[in-house]
């Protein structure tokens, strides 16, 4: 990566290789998605990245939650970092100096970034805020630990085909309840109940009376493309809101001939259609349910079901050659931008790393505060397990030899496989959602079910490098590898803290 001695980012050169296992199963994917990203929030004006699926003789890999971009920023970032030390900057000075710009910034894609993407520069600075960036950290009580802080920014989006569409229908019972089908699926992430209160909000209704219909079978429910890409929300949710539209609308015709009105005069409101500035002009949403009854017997209107459909607006593909994008178009229909910062612990003697603050910012509105606030939480402990302590372990230089087949993997089950527990959870989070509005997205807000993901490894490996002034490359940042990269790049730093143990004895 090539910057100007004043920290202008001006090319990149990239190659990258992911490990597809004995098949290649989505790794494909996840290599285009990677490829696509490079170089990260960032505006480069020459950029050059070739990206592999390999092939080995190890378990197939395929994708996971993040898709490839733990992995993908864990590099970016690092040389963000390394770059600005390298420049005598700062890294978040750095960053800022060379994020992208919407509406004036293209991707490496070539795509220009829609005016309303987000805020890539103010996610970056809220989360220097919030880990006290410019604050020294306080010096611990013993001397054989070191605390420092790292921060990472990214972006991603759902990369999909251009016809990756979704419907919704909603349906008004008998009580004024209402059923929603749509074909997300929840599993844990919490759109149904986003889902649930998009349409609470746009009828006034309670989101106690909004059932959304467990799926059973595509046969019964409406079609969507896949619950993948942190995608549910935006695109199912716009599906939903054009179903509530055109539900809004038959309300309207039903409630003007009611009360001989105009359509336009028509509010509709806690649960309720009502003439505009005459409230004792109104008809409750059960008192429509299955159409409305006039005095004279005449029904009039009929059972009130609204159906609304999604497809990405101007989804285009890249050109196989250049992997540009074709015509004015995006890849994806949002970007959502983040940033992740983190305040370490690093016990010289074990190497052990303990994580005492954790700050997690996005540029999107959270429809549910506390929902998200999990989702944020819940990824970034997700994430800095896998930076900590994920590894699958092969026995690649045949040491085993004769106790197990050369190559043989060695902690293939969940009692070797180190994850974190409850006592190693940070005590302390600070999450913040900045609350910018994408147009098109419903209430302005974008997925971040991945996102929460992303910066854990790089922030932590940023925070190593500020600590005892090493550059680690590999993951997972575990106690052995700081204890080797240590003896083999400051073999000072063990020494000065032998000296002391000597002293203390």
């Amino acid at each position: 990566t090539g910057a100007t001695k004043d920290g202008r980012l001006v090319a990149h050169y990239g190659e990258y290789y992911l490990d597809a296992g004995a098949y290649a199963d989505y790794t494909v994917n996840v290599a285009r998605a990677v490829g696509l990203t490079a170089f990260g929030p960032y505006e480069v004006p020459n950029v050059h990245v070739d990206t592999y699926a390999v092939y080995t003789n190890k378990v197939p890999t395929t994708a996971f939650r993040g898709f490839g971009m733990q992995e993908l920023y864990f590099a970016v970032e690092s040389q963000m970092d390394e770059l600005a030390y390298e420049l005598g900057m700062d890294p978040v000075e750095f960053r800022l100096k060379n994020v992208v710009v919407p509406g004036k910034s293209r991707m490496a894609d070539g795509e220009l970034l829609r005016e309303d993407a987000g805020a890539p520069a103010d996610v970056i600075k809220e989360a220097a805020k919030l880990i006290e960036w410019d604050k020294p950290s306080e010096k611990p009580k013993e001397p054989w630990k070191i605390r420092a802080k790292g921060l990472a920014a990214f972006y991603k989006g759902p990369i999909q085909p251009s016809n990756a569409a979704a419907s919704a229908i909603v349906k008004v019972n008998e009580d004024g309840g209402v059923d929603v089908l749509v074909g997300t699926g929840e599993m844990g992430q919490g759109t149904i109940t986003a889902l649930a209160q998009i349409v609470a909000e746009e009828l006034g209704i309670p989101v106690e009376k909004v059932r959304i219909a467990p799926i059973r079978s595509t046969d019964t429910v409406a079609y969507t493309w896949q619950t993948v890409g942190s995608r549910g929300l935006f695109t199912d949710g716009q599906a939903l809101m054009r179903a509530l539209e055109d539900l809004k609308r038959k309300i309207r015709v039903v409630a003007s001939n009611i009360f001989r009105v105009s359509e336009d005069r028509i509010e509709i409101k806690d649960g309720k259609a009502c003439v505009s500035g005459e409230p004792h002009h109104c008809v409750t949403l059960d008192q429509l349910a299955l159409g409305y009854m006039l005095p004279s017997g005449m029904t009039i209107g009929g059972p009130l079901m609204g159906v609304g459909t999604h497809v990405p607006d101007r989804n285009v593909l890249t050109d196989p050659e250049t992997g540009q994008v074709l015509e004015d178009g995006h890849l994806a229909p949002f970007y959502t931008f983040g940033a992740g910062a983190v305040e370490i612990e690093l016990n010289l003697l074990t190497g052990e790393i303990k994580v005492l603050k954790v700050v997690t910012v996005f540029d999107t509105p959270a429809l549910n505060p506390g929902l998200a606030e999990g989702q944020a939480i819940g990824g970034a402990v997700m994430g800095i397990n896998i930076a900590l302590r994920e590894t699958i372990i092969y026995d690649e230089e045949g040491k085993y030899k004769g106790l197990f087949p050369e190559g043989m993997l060695l902690n293939p089950c969940l009692s070797n496989y180190v994850l974190f527990r409850a006592a190693d959870i940070p005590e302390e989070f600070k999450i913040k959602f900045l609350g910018v509005k994408q147009k098109d997205a419903p209430f302005g807000a974008k997925g971040i079910g991945e996102l929460v993901m992303i910066a854990w490894p790089a922030a932590l490996a940023n925070a190593v490098r500020r600590a005892i002034g090493i550059r680690i490359t590999e993951l997972p940042l575990s106690p052995d590898r700081i204890i080797r990269e240590i003896k083999k790049h400051k073999p000072e730093l063990l020494k000065d803290v032998e000296k002391y143990l000597e002293l203390s004895l």
